[in-house]
């Protein structure tokens, strides 16, 4: 009897290397509630790869969103399920989509890259053969300036490779996720005839079996949307037993992003305040201080705006005017960070020059670090309980209540990539939305400190 292969999950971290996970990172993983494809997350070392999962198409197209993915992986029991999931995630963002651990025919495959997905992977692939791709997948993404040629201009026909649109005298074409690649990939060989095994690879990804049929389909497809014929084509020809060829020249003009950039800022702009929204209405029912800190942090790690988040908060009597430093931090919240951790800061930490929440109450201003692991010099005990977690990147908020500095709210990552500024920004609307809560809870008649 043949050994019984280990579950994908476990092969692929096995197989999995650190290096390679942080290529592939910030990742999230979609899949169907009860499916293999859900259970797809490993442990890195102290960190999990895919760093978040979802099992909602809608909630992890707004977790895309709100940070800088490299990789969103879709899986699940159903088909209908999966391409409703490609089909809600794509608009998000311009990050890669890969399918896997789903059962699909070959003409669902074609579907799901119709909708988007940029590698569909057969459910039997093993664990190192998955790895490679979607590893591959990652490096063509990171390697794509996305923006160096914007547009392939043959006459009146115009193709925007940002926006995936096809013109024909100024009327947009609909085209299907493969039309569009196939058109864009033979405009980027005009004049060359360009042999069907080679349009099979580059566009469907195939290395075996035979296309031919499906190739021959999306032509005519492509032919009728163009108003072209195989008879006397104006923009697609063919030679037969050989290939495809694009007749007129093409030109490749430069890109301008501006519409693009636009048009993901409004998404970003709606996913932010979707969750600044359910924020407000979380602390705003808190029964205490200690209900509002742990909405928080919770909030922002459900949310992926960071691995992990704090709320530190001075012992009782302890809230200080800015510039004095002395007193006993203690946690009140987190949310991401392991049992050993909070452990080990269960008994609070002096506020002294070894801490970094210490800079924040000395001097009532933001920190923002890019790897805190890396500061054993400055902050010896912050660094070691970094390294401890893996955690690198942070920006910390000191939270004000009456004019005092009542203690400090952290959002950390565990990728050493620094929170962006529009990111910065956006917490830093919301460590003000927290002070409020704390405040109003202080307010209260017989109100007690967290």
């Amino acid at each position: 009897m043949a050994p019984t292969s280990p579950p994908i999950d476990q092969a692929i971290g096995r197989l999995l290397r650190p290096r390679d996970a942080a290529l592939m990172s910030p990742a999230l993983l979609c899949g169907e509630p009860g499916s293999t494809a859900a259970r797809l997350q490993v442990r890195m070392g102290r960190t999990n790869w895919p760093t978040l999962v979802r099992q909602d198409a809608a909630g992890a197209a707004q977790a895309a969103t709100v940070r800088d993915t490299r990789l969103v992986l879709v899986g699940g029991r159903s088909f209908g399920w999966v391409h409703q999931a490609v089909r809600t995630l794509r608009p998000a963002g311009r990050f890669p989509i890969a399918v896997l651990a789903t059962d699909v025919q070959p003409e669902q495959v074609l579907t799901l890259l119709d909708a988007g997905a940029n590698l569909v992977l057969e459910s039997h692939a093993g664990a190192r053969e998955v790895l490679a791709r979607l590893l591959a997948l990652c490096r063509s993404s990171l390697g794509d300036s996305g923006g160096q040629v914007r547009w392939l201009h043959a006459g009146e026909l115009r193709l925007d490779l940002a926006t995936r649109r096809c013109l024909l005298a100024e009327t947009q074409i609909p085209l299907g996720h493969n039309e569009f690649d196939l058109l864009a990939y033979l405009m980027g060989r005009a004049q060359q005839v360009v042999p069907q095994h080679e349009i099979l690879q580059q566009v469907w990804g195939w290395r075996q079996g035979d296309g031919t049929n499906t190739l021959r389909i999306h032509i005519g497809r492509l032919r009728r949307k163009l108003g072209d014929t195989a008879v006397r084509p104006h923009w697609i020809g063919s030679v037969r037993g050989i290939g495809y060829q694009f007749l007129p020249p093409v030109a490749e003009l430069g890109d301008d992003r501006g519409a693009d950039r636009l048009r993901e800022s409004m998404a970003l702009l709606n996913a932010q305040a979707d969750a600044l929204k359910a924020l407000v209405d979380g602390v705003t029912a808190a029964a205490d201080g200690t209900a509002v800190a742990e909405t928080a942090v919770q909030w922002a790690v459900d949310r992926g705006f960071s691995d992990a988040a704090t709320v530190f908060r001075f012992d009782l009597g302890q809230a200080t005017p800015l510039g004095r430093t002395a007193g006993v931090s203690r946690l009140v919240a987190s949310a991401g960070m392991s049992t050993r951790w909070r452990q080990s800061i269960s008994t609070g930490h002096p506020i002294s020059d070894g801490f970094l929440g210490s800079e924040v109450y000395s001097s009532g201003k933001v920190v923002q670090l890019r790897d805190m692991s890396g500061l054993a010099k400055r902050f010896p005990v912050t660094a070691r309980m970094s390294y401890d977690e893996n955690l690198h990147a942070c920006v910390l908020f000191p939270l004000h209540v009456h004019g005092l500095i009542w203690g400090d709210l952290a959002f950390v990552s565990r990728t050493d990539r620094a929170f962006t500024p529009a990111r910065t920004a956006f917490l830093r609307t919301v460590a003000g939305v927290v002070s409020l809560a704390f405040a109003a809870q202080a307010a209260r008649p017989g109100a007690h400190d967290a």
